[in-house]
C-alpha cells in the first residue's frame, strides 16, 4: 500500500462478516507516520437490535466530541479510529474480561479490575473485586446519573455478543493499523484520546502507566510538546499520570520493548464545550473526516461526520464562545496538535523506539 490516503478497514479485517455493519468509524492520515489516534468513547449509538436502548443522555456518557479536536490530524499523518456506539454497549477502554460475577453469573472466568488498565492480582478475584467502580466494567450496569441500564443479570450468551460486535472488532482495527506502521517504521505509537470533567483539575492529562507504555524519551517529548511553544501568556495546566494513568488501551498496545508506544490523552471538557449544556463552543464544531453512513470503511478524505448512523443521537448546535472561553480553546487546539505533530514526526529524528529484531512479537498479548 504506497498511499496513506488509501488506507482501509473492512468487516472481514475485523472479523465480522462480509458487508456487516461497522462498529468503528476509520480516517485514513494523508501521509505515512507512525501514530494511530483512538476515540474509543465518542461514540454516541445504540444497535437498533440490542433492546431496549436505555433512555439516557448518551452525549454525557461518552467524551463528547472530543474527536473535533483533532481535526488536523490526518493532515500530519495520523490515521484514526472512533468507535461508533455509545460505550453503554461496550466500554471500549475495559479488558473485555473486566465485569463481575453479580452482572454475569454464568462467566467461566471474570477478572473485574479495581482500576481501568491494571491487570488484577490473581486468576480468580472475588465477584465483589469490583466495589471500587460498581458496575464500571466493559459493561456498565447504571449510566452517568445513576440511571439503570440492566434490569437483571446478563446472560452470559448476550454479554459474548456485544464483546463479539462491538469490542473485539475495535481492538482489531487498532491491531491491524498499528502492525502496518509498525512493519513500515520500527516501531507504531498509539494515542487514545479522552476528555474529562472541568472540576477534575488539571486541563490536560498524559497518561503513560507510570511510564510503562512508552518509552522514556516519548514520554518527555510528548509532555514537552503539550507545554512548549505556547508564550508567556498559555494559561492551561498539564499533569502527568495524575489521577489518570491510562486505561485498557494503553496498557494493551503500550509494550515499548516490542516497538509499541501507547499514551492517553485526557483534555478538560470545559475547555471546549459548555458542560452544562453540552454543547461544543462554536470553534470546535468540525467534523471527524470518515463516512460511516456507509458502515464499509470508505472514506471522504475531506469532510464527513458520524452523523446518519442508526440510533445516533441528534447532534447538539453549537453556541458562541465568549473571549475568555475562546482563548482557552485556540490554546488547547494548539496544544493538541503540537503532540500530534510530535508523534507523527517521531520516524524523521533520531529515536531508538524500534523493536529489537530478536524480540519481534504479534500485538495479540
Amino acid at each position: 500500500m504506497s498511499d496513506a490516503a488509501y488506507e482501509r478497514l473492512t468487516p472481514e479485517d475485523l472479523g465480522l462478516p462480509s458487508g456487516a455493519r461497522m462498529p468503528v468509524c476509520f480516517t485514513p492520515a494523508r501521509a505515512w507516520s507512525p501514530l494511530v489516534i483512538s476515540f474509543p468513547h465518542v461514540g454516541l449509538a445504540w444497535p437498533h437490535d440490542l433492546p431496549p436502548k436505555p433512555q439516557v443522555d448518551f452525549p454525557r456518557n461518552s467524551d463528547y466530541d472530543v474527536h473535533t479536536l483533532y481535526d488536523a490530524a490526518p493532515r500530519w499523518g495520523a490515521a484514526s479510529v472512533a468507535a461508533v456506539y455509545s460505550r453503554l454497549v461496550a466500554d471500549l477502554n475495559r479488558a473485555a474480561d473486566d465485569v463481575s460475577r453479580r452482572i454475569v453469573p454464568d462467566h467461566p472466568a471474570p477478572r473485574p479490575r479495581r482500576s481501568p488498565g491494571i491487570a488484577p492480582e490473581g486468576e480468580e478475584p472475588d465477584a465483589d473485586r469490583d466495589a471500587g467502580r460498581p458496575g464500571r466494567g466493559v459493561v456498565w450496569t447504571a449510566a452517568i446519573g445513576n440511571v439503570r441500564l440492566l434490569s437483571g443479570p446478563l446472560p452470559y450468551a448476550r454479554f459474548r455478543e456485544r464483546i463479539e460486535r462491538f469490542h473485539a472488532p475495535y481492538y482489531r482495527a487498532l491491531e491491524i493499523l498499528l502492525e502496518r506502521r509498525r512493519e513500515r517504521f520500527g516501531f507504531a505509537v498509539l494515542l487514545d484520546a479522552h476528555s474529562m470533567p472541568g472540576s477534575v483539575g488539571p486541563d490536560l492529562v498524559l497518561g503513560t502507566l507510570d511510564g510503562r507504555a512508552c518509552d522514556q524519551g516519548l514520554q518527555q517529548a510528548a509532555l514537552s510538546a503539550l507545554r512548549r511553544d505556547h508564550g508567556h501568556d498559555g494559561s492551561l495546566r498539564v499533569a502527568l499520570n495524575q489521577p489518570y494513568l491510562g486505561g485498557e488501551l494503553v496498557r494493551r498496545f503500550g509494550r515499548p520493548h516490542e516497538g509499541l508506544h501507547a499514551l492517553q490523552l485526557e483534555v478538560s471538557r470545559g475547555l471546549y464545550m459548555d458542560e452544562q449544556r453540552y454543547r461544543l463552543y462554536a470553534a470546535a464544531a468540525t467534523s471527524l473526516g470518515t463516512d460511516v453512513a456507509s458502515d464499509r470503511g470508505t472514506v471522504d478524505h475531506t469532510r464527513v461526520s458520524l452523523a446518519g448512523v442508526a440510533g445516533m443521537e441528534p447532534h447538539r448546535a453549537p453556541i458562541p464562545a465568549d473571549p475568555r472561553h475562546a482563548r482557552r480553546l485556540a490554546e488547547l487546539r494548539q496544544r493538541v496538535n503540537s503532540l500530534v505533530r510530535c508523534l507523527s514526526g517521531l520516524a524523521d529524528h533520531d529515536h531508538d523506539l524500534s523493536r529489537p529484531a530478536s524480540r519481534a512479537a504479534p500485538l495479540v498479548p
